[in-house]
């Protein structure tokens, strides 16, 4: 028969605020009897792991038996025992303490569950910028794209991100829910389709809902705190973007309705393009290119402001005077999808749509 503990000791985790990766587990309030009983137990080559035992533990086996115990070293305290891992406890990992006082003839097992909750970031993650950045966008936008400070993980958009109608609730079927989230390789910029049938005049989704935005109303993209960074951390706080909706654009881009603002040379002064609508703003980061007199292509610093329209561009040398080639590959899109060579959303007509072998329109310019 084994005999109860006189006094009822404790389990503690104790970590140093200095040193977040630390951690010991004491056993402590041990009587003076219980602590003789275990001196002696231990100096018999009893071992420690048998008194006091720490385990991982899982949602699915909340006992933790079948999981080993962690290895660690053992060292005696005045009134108790205490454990200390060979490597420092995991966070975002649970652990389980165990004390069990039968190999020194008592009775009274013990257990204390040590959830370690993931290390926050340093920095907490925050959306940095939200395109198309107009407050005006035309009824037959085509995408958003919203950029975040810090990598992200996917599957939070479709409960974390909406279009809010003018009543302030999320507009149904607005935004077209993609089997995989759109991030890029970084994760840090996630793209936003709208629902394309819904755009598309005459397909099935427009004839009986119309377009996913009316022209003439106020809407905001919410994207809600919930959106979490690789870390496992939720947003700074939720942001809102508000527009109004224009009228429909679906007409091609016209390049020479484009303004070029020239530089003098020799002068490393910015030359610029001012469009007469809002173009996509990652398209335009990468369909633009400037061909020096010799044909080559400039070096330089790229800018986009004035709500996406105006390019400008700093070269790395100074100006020289000659025949320039502004280069615009015809993949550019305006915000609604409409390129340089065809809307988006145009009529289908027989034999109208050819193919056309062409990768880029350029635009000469001279600079004295």
């Amino acid at each position: 028969m084994t005999a109860q503990l006189a006094v009822k000791p404790s389990l503690s985790f104790n970590a140093d605020p200095h040193r977040p990766k630390s951690g010991a587990v004491d056993m402590g309030g041990l009587d003076p009897d219980t602590m003789t009983s275990l001196c002696g137990y231990l100096r018999a080559g009893g071992l420690p792991q048998a008194i006091l035992s720490v385990r991982l533990t899982r949602m699915e086996t909340p006992s933790g038996d079948d999981l080993p115990a962690i290895h660690g070293r053992y060292q005696l305290l005045e009134d108790g025992i205490r454990f200390v891992p060979h490597f420092s406890f995991e966070r975002g990992l649970s652990y389980r303490a165990s004390f069990d006082p039968r190999p020194l003839g008592l009775s009274g097992l013990l257990t204390l569950d040590i959830p370690l909750p993931p290390e926050r970031s340093a920095s907490v993650t925050s959306v940095t910028d939200i395109f198309p950045s107009s407050g005006e966008l035309p009824e037959n936008l085509l995408r958003f794209s919203i950029g975040f400070s810090g990598a992200m993980r996917r599957g939070r958009a479709a409960s974390e991100i909406a279009i809010l109608g003018p009543d302030g609730k999320p507009a149904q079927d607005v935004l077209y829910r993609a089997p995989v989230e759109l991030w890029d390789r970084s994760m840090r910029q996630l793209t936003l389709l709208l629902d394309p049938g819904r755009l598309k005049r005459g397909v099935g989704p427009n004839r009986e809902l119309g377009p996913p935005l009316k022209a003439g109303h106020v809407y905001t993209l919410a994207v809600g705190a919930g959106m979490t960074d690789i870390a496992g951390n939720p947003l700074a706080e939720p942001v809102c973007k508000s527009f109004r909706v224009t009228d429909a654009v679906r007409v091609p881009i016209a390049v020479d309705e484009w303004s070029i603002g020239r530089p003098k040379a020799p002068s490393r002064e910015p030359l610029s393009l001012t469009f007469p609508r809002p173009l996509d703003r990652a398209l335009l980061a990468s369909m633009i290119s400037i061909a020096s007199p010799s044909g080559q292509c400039i070096e330089g610093r790229m800018s986009i402001d004035d709500c996406e329209r105006r390019w400008s561009f700093t070269p790395a040398s100074p100006w020289v005077a000659g025949s320039y080639q502004l280069r615009v590959g015809v993949g550019l899109e305006d915000v609604c999808g409409n390129t340089l060579l065809a809307a988006f959303d145009r009529p289908l007509r027989p034999n109208s749509d050819l193919v056309r072998d062409v990768t880029s329109r350029s635009i000469a310019f001279n600079l004295a």
